[in-house]
């Protein structure tokens, strides 16, 4: 009888374990067929005065059309393959993972050779989330959130295409807890991991070269 009732007691024990973590593997395949055409007009709103710093500008076309058609990738949702985990710490607390690569399924010359969408580890509890890595920056977060193409496709937002720091390396964030009847946020800093030189000579560049600081935050 005792041995049956520490077998059930290892067992419960694993089962307490097992049931403490969790991995998941993810991924979006996306491709589509798209045809695009784009017509350009030429206006001279003063023809003399275009003759007269320009003639040539009268031998070119007055439209210009140029058409593309293509199998793409991302057409709607880019192309990724993840693996992200959680393990329970106990005491409200947990431990996660998320590595997050882009593939390019049209031609599969892209795969899981970097983790460059996201790459991060983080401590999660009652006070919010403390995460470390790579990972998107706040301004692309509130852009993917409230814009409905987000940056993929057609419609992507021309905030997204003219932001270079999308995603940004390095960075410690803090997000607030879920539970604040609405409001959300969170702040970023990344390292400029660059060597610092006192003084500064002739040959050594500023030491804060690519560094970031960004925060949100909003109500819903």
């Amino acid at each position: 009888m005792k041995k049956h009732l520490a077998a059930l007691a290892a067992m419960a024990a694993c089962g307490a374990v097992s049931a403490q973590s969790s991995v998941t593997v993810f991924g979006v395949v996306d491709v589509a067929v798209s045809s695009v055409t784009n017509k350009a007009e030429l206006v001279y709103t003063d023809p003399l005065l275009a003759i007269a710093f320009d003639p040539a500008v009268w031998l070119l076309p007055h439209s210009v059309k140029a058409s593309r058609t293509e199998l793409r990738n991302s057409g709607l949702s880019s192309s990724r393959l993840g693996f992200r985990g959680v393990e329970d710490l106990g005491g409200g607390l947990s431990a996660g993972f998320w590595l997050e690569a882009p593939i390019t399924n049209d031609d599969g010359a892209t795969g899981v050779s970097t983790f460059s969408r996201r790459s991060t580890v983080s401590l999660s509890g009652a006070f919010g989330e403390i995460r470390l890595g790579r990972d998107n920056t706040p301004v692309k977060t509130s852009d993917d959130t409230f814009d409905p193409f987000g940056a993929t496709g057609i419609g992507g937002s021309l905030i997204a295409a003219a932001y270079s720091h999308s995603r940004n390396s390095n960075m410690v964030q803090y997000f607030l807890p879920r539970n604040l009847g609405g409001f959300y946020g969170n702040v970023a800093y990344g390292f400029s991991e660059k060597t610092s030189y006192s003084p500064l000579g002739p040959y050594e560049r500023d030491s804060d070269a690519g560094r970031y600081f960004g925060a949100r935050f909003g109500y819903v």
